[in-house]
């Protein structure tokens, strides 16, 4: 993939002339341009490799002597043209310190292999030249950089095999983590003006540094222990509070992002007991928690135990205990069905196809094999205890627990696998595993690699995936010759709570007071269980499948009846879609019987709504929209219409039964008024009388229309909130009366609230005439004060929307979310009487369109309205929320992703910070907040 006659773009040669102006001949500038551009054929070179190659000529400190040497030191343009081709991380460290960049040059430095002994020494003695933690902090920032620039290039250039390069990525890691461990405690200790207590601690790697084979862009797995905990009297702390401090010190020195960079992103969480508890413990409590609590993941975990720093004897203390702990043998080989059964749950979690390190016949299954067989054998053999995956397969072949044929090829994919996920982190200093589709980093990839071509890379990948899978299925086979195929298939992340579920189903059994099904119902199930599992392994979240199927087989007296319609396959599929896809759905089902036969009889399927509103209760309706959106019958867009055309028949009805012979109307704001509900929305009205005192019980007429309304719309809430001067005020005004409030006393977020209004019921004469007086009372505001209101009110929603406990996108209240498209609107609307005489109650559809006319925005709004109108309503229904705020959970958004159709786990929450930021935009541009 190399690109032959290489030349640079018309662009890239006019930066070059400019930074070289004054420096070369033209013939020495030509024979540099050629030279650099032979290079550049070499790599897959794009606008990108132009732009770094510019970035690290313009950062050289001397240019004249640079660029006059180059045609007698051709390996100086080989190692610039190579780092601008291949890292835009290694870049970025070049051009902050282009003095490294000559180490490189010394071709001496650059072959010299890393030693574990020599830059601890180096660091140990560098840092002890500086006495603040902050000038010692850019010490080992630096010198990671600089060591990291150095292996960098040797990957680039293959000077190393992987195994050489992932041995001094991890030395890198040991060394510097040791020391800022160290110097973290003196500087807590200094804080107290203390002396080094007696205590001693141990430092412990876990994973890929624990293993001696970290990535350029690993987090850093530790944990932390100490021998005795004792009081220190002088400042009345012990010594777990000062190991405590130093490790919070220690992360937030390490990941803290700096002109400089980072140190490492380092994690404590794989801890005894997690995330939740003390971030060191005594060595004896981790000895016992893992003794009597331990877990099988976390035996495999600890095959990677690694000693960083402190006590060296303490380390080996914990070793002692750790080797016979974790390499039992005793173990049978249903310890494969366990690591098997995690890996599944991984590769649940993790539904992203071409990520190396999880999708099937990737990384993960060469690690979950070599550790299968080092639990089984480790006890037996010495040799096969090493955190080192590429070693472990030596040792593996060598005790013929491997066939050659295998560990070459596990090795090979391994190499393969983990000189990809090198490529893709020394491009951009991210933790990433995926395969990327963008056809430029494929080509760059490609050539990484010295590969042929991009259908040469995706054959051979195809073939490891492939070939590595079925080595990783014959060494995890499952013994339980009990199971079922299709039920080893299903990837249930509780499997024990999951087969009680099932059992459940199957016979009614595991449920207190419940008695058995009988013989019918348990040879319906049967019938019915092959769909079932076809859907299950299928599915996203089984789990929750099957927990929702329980839910609602609990409250029927008659689970046959249920069975037996579900022989209809369809049908069936349409029930499980709910209990994965919409809480709300099953949520209903499971608590109220009424709809039941809504249910069985298909009534839900109904597709003319609006024909059954007189006969549909507030549950029914409900029920029946979630059902069809989750089944993708009906849009959000219908939702809304649909839910408020329903609450309208009903309040007409309700006010048409009270016989009232008075004028008045019944108008509706807010999501009611825009005919845009949502199964969150509140019925916001105003009543407007033509005169109060035309019936002495108006009042109590209203009071009771609001206590029918409450009671038959349940659980929406319904109010007159929004009449003039709020809750103290009477429900009921009289047009005159209102229009003297609007004149003098209505502000400008009253007047946003107006363009909302709705005829629900009522005089439609007196509608209009209340209408034509918002229009003409509108305009006491000038544009200006319109602007500056609607402005102040934005800010004071992103106020409270920071201060609340959700941490998620809130799609509703954050800046450029639903209520900033509703702030540009209603600006438009109210600072132009032609819109407002127009578009008062309008609908959002009509106004779009009507704005589009003058407003060319309108469009780009609509779309993001659109979809945030459609995620909103996914948040309610998916997981029966009134927030309106994104999860933060992995597990709700690979749920929610899932049900709107993206592979990836992020993938919404990049989409939404797009349109929150295009939304403020528009704001910004509007009405210059």
């Amino acid at each position: 993939m190399a690109l032959q006659n290489f030349h640079f773009s018309d662009s890239f040669i006019k930066k070059f002339v400019e930074l070289s102006e004054g420096l070369l001949s033209s013939e020495l500038f030509e024979n540099i341009v050629s030279q650099l551009e032979t290079e550049a054929g070499k790599y897959f070179f794009n606008s990108v490799s132009e732009a770094n190659l510019l970035r690290i000529f313009s950062a050289i400190y001397d240019k004249s002597s640079f660029f006059r040497e180059l045609p007698a030191l051709p390996h100086h343009g080989e190692i610039v043209v190579a780092i601008a081709a291949s890292s835009n991380y290694l870049t970025d460290i070049v051009v902050r310190n282009p003095e490294y960049l000559y180490q490189l040059f010394d071709q001496d430095y650059l072959f010299t292999e890393i030693r574990l002994e020599e830059i601890e020494k180096e660091v140990s003695e560098g840092v002890r030249k500086f006495k603040s933690l902050n000038s010692r902090l850019i010490y080992l920032r630096q010198f990671k950089k600089r060591i990291i620039l150095k292996i960098g290039t040797n990957d680039i250039f293959h000077f190393d095999e992987l195994l050489n390069t992932t041995r001094q990525l991890s030395f890198l890691a040991k060394v510097l983590n040791e020391n800022l461990f160290e110097i973290c405690y003196e500087d807590v200790l200094a804080r107290y003006n203390i002396a080094p207590p007696n205590n001693n601690y141990s430092l412990c790697s876990l994973g890929k540094l624990g293993g001696g084979e970290l990535n350029y862009s690993s987090d850093v797995d530790l944990i932390l222990f100490y021998d005795t905990n004792s009081q220190i009297e002088s400042i009345n702390k012990d010594f777990h509070e000062i190991l405590s401090e130093t490790v919070q010190l220690f992360s937030k020195s390490s990941t803290e992002i700096t002109p400089n960079g980072y140190i490492y992103r380092t994690d404590f969480r794989l801890r005894p007991d997690g995330k939740y508890s003390p971030l060191c413990k005594a060595l004896n409590d981790y000895i016992k928690y893992y003794e009597t609590r331990g877990e099988d993941w976390e035996r495999q975990m600890l095959i990677k135990l690694g000693f960083i720093g402190g006590d060296k004897k303490l380390y080996e203390r914990f070793l002692s205990f750790v080797i016979p702990y974790v390499y039992n043998v005793s173990y049978s080989s249903s310890i494969k069905d366990k690591i098997k059964t995690m890996k599944l749950n991984i590769e649940r979690q993790h539904n992203i196809k071409e990520d190396v390190k999880t999708f099937p016949g990737g990384i993960r299954d060469i690690e979950f094999s070599i550790q299968a067989l080092q639990l089984l054998n480790g006890g037996k053999y010495p040799e096969m205890r090493t955190g080192n995956s590429l070693i472990a397969l030596g040792a593996l072949l060598e005790r013929k627990l491997l066939r050659k044929k295998e560990e070459e090829l596990l090795a090979g994919a391994y190499i393969f696998y983990r000189r990809i996920e090198h490529f893709l982190q020394l491009m951009n200093d991210t933790q990433t595993h995926q395969i990327p589709d963008d056809a430029a980093m494929v080509n760059k990839l490609v050539i990484y690699l010295q590969m042929n071509s991009a259908e040469a890379f995706k054959k051979q990948l195809e073939s490891y995936r492939k070939s590595v899978r079925e080595i990783y299925n014959r060494i995890l086979k499952t013994d339980d010759s009990s199971s079922t195929a299709g039920k080893q298939q299903i990837l249930f992340k509780e499997k024990s709570k999951a087969d009680k579920n099932l059992q459940f189903l199957r016979s009614g059994q595991g449920i207190i007071e419940r008695k058995e099904f009988d013989s019918r119902t348990i040879d319906l199930f049967n019938s019915i269980e092959p769909s079932l599992t076809e859907y299950l392994i299928g599915c996203f979240d089984p789990d929750r499948v099957v927990e929702n199927f329980v839910r609602v087989m609990r409250t029927t007296k008659f689970p046959s009846i249920w069975y037996g319609e579900f022989v209809n396959k369809k049908f069936f599929g349409s029930f499980l879609r709910l209990c994965e896809y919409s809480e709300k759905a099953i949520d209903a089902l499971a608590s109220s019987n009424r709809l039941e036969d809504f249910f069985i009889s298909r009534r839900v399927f109904t597709k003319n709504l609006t024909s059954d509103f007189s006969s549909l209760s507030t549950e029914q309706i409900v029920f029946m929209l979630s059902t069809q959106f989750t089944l993708g019958l009906i849009k959000q867009p219908k939702v809304a219409e649909t839910l408020s055309a329903y609450f309208t028949f009903h309040i007409d009805e309700i006010l048409g039964k009270q016989n009232l012979n008075y004028k008045y109307f019944v108008a509706a704001l807010g999501s009611l008024g825009a005919s845009n509900m949502n199964f969150s929305s509140d019925i916001d009205l105003i009543v407007v009388v033509e005169e109060i005192e035309a019936n002495e019980r108006i009042q109590n007429h209203f009071q009771e229309f609001l206590g029918k309304a409450k009671e038959k719309f349940k659980p929406f809430d319904v109010d007159f909130r929004l009449r003039p001067e709020g809750k103290k005020s009477p429900i009921v005004w009289d047009i005159k009366n209102y229009e003297v409030y609007l004149s003098n006393r209505a502000r400008v977020w009253e007047f946003q609230a107006l363009t909302k209004l709705r005829l629900v019921q009522g005089n439609d004469t007196l509608f209009k005439k209340f209408k034509a007086a918002i229009v003409k009372h509108a305009q006491r505001f000038s544009k200006h004060e319109i602007i500056t209101e609607i402005a102040k009110m934005h800010a004071s929603v992103l106020q409270q929307s920071a201060n609340s406990l959700n941490t998620g996108i809130n799609i509703k209240k954050d800046r450029g979310g639903l209520l900033t498209i509703d702030f540009i609107l209603q600006t438009i609307i109210i600072s132009d009487k032609k819109y407002l005489n127009k578009l008062i109650g309008a609908g959002y559809k009509k106004i779009f369109t009507e704005l589009y006319k003058f407003h060319s925005e309108a469009e780009v709004l609509r779309t993001n309205f659109e979809r945030l109108k459609f995620v909103e309503l996914c948040l309610q229904n998916v997981f029966n929320s009134t927030s309106a705020s994104l999860y933060v959970t992995n597990e709700k958004k690979l749920l929610l992703n899932r049900f709107i159709k993206n592979d990836n786990m992020n993938a919404l929450e990049t989409e939404l910070k797009q349109i929150l930021k295009s939304n403020s935009q528009l704001f910004k541009k509007l009405l210059g907040d």
